[in-house]
């Protein structure tokens, strides 16, 4: 057979199979892969997008020199206020400085009205705003300059006591004022950032400008502006809305919203209804702007409360162990969850039903995460079992649940089972942002053994609860930071809350609504079986209400003046103990007594003779107990 042989000289398929089923194979794969390799590099786009490395350009670092400039932590940054009066400046000012101070920064408010009224020696008819009044212009200016000038002073003032400024913090200065003109907002920002007036002292400028265009909205703010303003205090309330009006026409002629994208600005519609931002970024985007966004002029109850016990502390005595984050709840902690269900429905449904009294129609309250509470429509005597449209329904999708509330718990079984509400299956948020403080290498260990492993360190403890982080732990600080998101959900919130947590969450949340200071929150008590109840206040406080649902388990807790047996004659230290099993111990905590310890207090105190902890008790004259004897342990 002749055989035939290809220019390149490959021999014959029938001679080399192998390599004429290789070529073939080759030249399929040639004639196909351009294809599949696009249509490969096309679902990597959809997906991935250009996996090119990013290199910076002049048009990209043109873009973002104002990022540049703004990402940097200044010590020192001014909010200056802007609107109309009645649009919720004052509101927003005292939000700001409760929330700012919360979260650790030092925060004060210059109301410039106040200073207008010291320089004007009391109120101020409408008159006096007008723009052609040269001699109330001059006044008012003058007010500003003062309040400003007193701003700036105490912004860079950052020395101590000691007047050490190692551990200073930032300052934030709100500058709450109308601020309605551009020439006005030009002056304060040129006095707090003159290169040549405030050399050395960089400060930061943001204008937050509060827009009302919504007539009841509006009405309402105006309402409240002349029942509470000094300017209209003992005034005929007709008279005064008359007077506030004139004023605020008066502002209207000359008022000039902010349109220069070269600032940073935030603007507020409607107390937040929505919200624009320009060259905000920082602390700024991540902090205040969440918290501008969150709060609202509504009213609602929120509910805090300590997981329910485990075991007792005389159960714990005899089996003479510590407390593990595991565990469940026991016979006290099953009482109290059943309790605080009772609690719940009836505080939340006399919430809807007060609610609906004032807004008869059918109501939808949207929330942040679980999306809308259901349609409450219901009869005068309101019981919860008949919802009407829009059943409020649990997890299952079909289980009708007796109220509305939105649920926030730790990720500690006990937390999750004090809202474990047989045949309800509601929607509860398990958060570690609010699991108990992380002792580090000291976990489940109560502060009696700490002192004695590591006195040196419980030395640093006692001397600031505060900012003394436990070895590979956290410190109250730290805590602070992760429940800031917390602080922003509940304050989003339109209808009812639960938060179940434990003491030192606790601790900092109550320090929140109480705008207390933060570093002193060691020191607030929170007994087992209550639940506090935090309900709004119309100038952007709270109020506080509080509800013990079963008899404290601990006698440390133990209220003489609902104790029968402690009468006003004959009483004495053991009598108190006597109320409960943990008597035993006394004589093992009087020689402990000495030992200094911070005040805090925790989920549950550990009875072991050896380290027996100081119990807290009033007195039985009424007056509270030296400090040194107050004990709280942190879990």
């Amino acid at each position: 057979m002749t055989m035939t042989h290809h220019n390149d000289q490959q021999p014959s398929p029938m001679l080399n199979p192998t390599s004429s089923n290789k070529r073939l194979d080759m030249t399929k794969n040639e004639s196909t892969s351009p294809t599949r390799r696009d249509h490969a590099n096309s679902q990597d786009y959809y997906k991935k997008g250009s996996a090119e490395v990013a290199t910076e350009s002049a048009v990209t670092l043109a873009k973002i020199q104002h990022r540049l400039r703004l990402t940097k932590k200044s010590e020192r940054l001014v909010l200056v206020l802007v609107g109309l009066p009645g649009r919720g400046k004052s509101f927003i000012a005292r939000k700001l400085e409760n929330f700012l101070s919360w979260r650790g920064s030092e925060c004060k408010v210059f109301n410039v009205g106040k200073y207008r009224r010291q320089a004007a020696a009391g109120a101020c008819a409408a008159d006096f705003f007008d723009a052609n009044n040269a001699a109330a212009s001059n006044l008012r200016q003058q007010a500003a300059s003062m309040a400003l000038e007193d701003l700036l002073h105490w912004i860079d003032d950052f020395a101590t006591t000691d007047g050490e400024t190692s551990m200073r913090k930032d300052r934030i200065a709100i500058f709450d004022a109308t601020n309605s003109t551009k020439e006005r907002r030009d002056w304060v920002l040129k006095e707090c950032t003159c290169n040549i007036k405030r050399a050395g002292k960089p400060t930061g400028v943001v204008f937050v400008e509060s827009i009302c265009d919504d007539k009841e909205l509006l009405h309402t703010n105006l309402m409240t502006k002349v029942n509470n303003s000094p300017d209209y205090k003992g005034m005929d309330p007709e008279e005064a809305m008359a007077d506030l009006m004139k004023r605020v026409q008066k502002y209207e002629d000359q008022y000039e919203t902010i349109d220069d994208d070269s600032l940073s600005y935030i603007k507020i519609f409607n107390l937040s209804s929505k919200v624009l931002v320009n060259h905000i970024y920082g602390r700024m985007a991540k902090s205040i702007v969440p918290a501008l966004m969150a709060w609202n002029i509504g009213t609602r109850p929120i509910f805090v409360c300590r997981a329910g016990q485990t075991t007792s502390e005389f159960d714990r005595l005899h089996v003479n162990s510590r407390m593990a984050r595991s565990e469940s709840l026991g016979s006290n902690g099953k009482a109290f969850r059943n309790a605080l269900f009772g609690f719940m429905k009836e505080e939340c449904l006399d919430f809807m039903r007060r609610r609906k009294e004032v807004f008869a129609p059918a109501m939808n309250t949207g929330t942040s995460i679980s999306g809308l509470m259901n349609t409450f429509t219901k009869d005068a005597e309101c019981k919860g079992e008949d919802w009407s449209d829009g059943d409020y329904v649990g997890t299952d999708g079909t289980t009708p649940l007796p109220f509305p509330c939105h649920i926030m718990t730790s990720t500690m079984p006990r937390a999750r089972q004090t809202v474990n509400w047989d045949h309800y299956p509601y929607q509860v948020e398990m958060l570690s942002n609010l699991n108990p403080l992380d002792k580090g290498d000291f976990m489940g260990m109560e502060l009696e053994e700490i002192a004695q492993r590591d006195p040196e360190w419980y030395e640093h403890l006692v001397a600031d609860p505060f900012l003394t982080r436990f070895p590979g732990g956290e410190c109250y600080g730290d805590l602070t930071s992760r429940l800031e998101s917390i602080v922003v959900d509940m304050e989003q919130q339109v209808g009812p809350v639960l938060v179940v947590s434990h003491v030192s969450v606790i601790q900092a949340l109550v320090s929140y609504f109480r705008n207390s200071k933060i570093e002193e929150c060691t020191g607030i008590e929170i007994p087992l079986n209550t639940v506090l109840k935090f309900t709004p206040a119309k100038g952007g406080g709270w109020q506080e209400t509080s509800h013990r649902l079963l008899p404290s388990p601990c006698p440390s807790e133990v209220n003489l003046s609902e104790v029968d047996i402690c009468s006003s004659s004959g009483n004495s230290e053991s009598n108190i103990y006597a109320l409960s099993p943990e008597y035993r111990v006394e004589k093992e905590r009087k020689s402990f007594a000495a030992k200094l310890s911070p005040p805090i207090w925790g989920d549950h105190l550990k009875i072991d003779p050896a380290f027996a902890p100081l119990r807290r008790h009033n007195s039985l004259d009424g007056r509270n107990p030296p400090k040194s004897d107050r004990q709280q342990s942190v879990i």
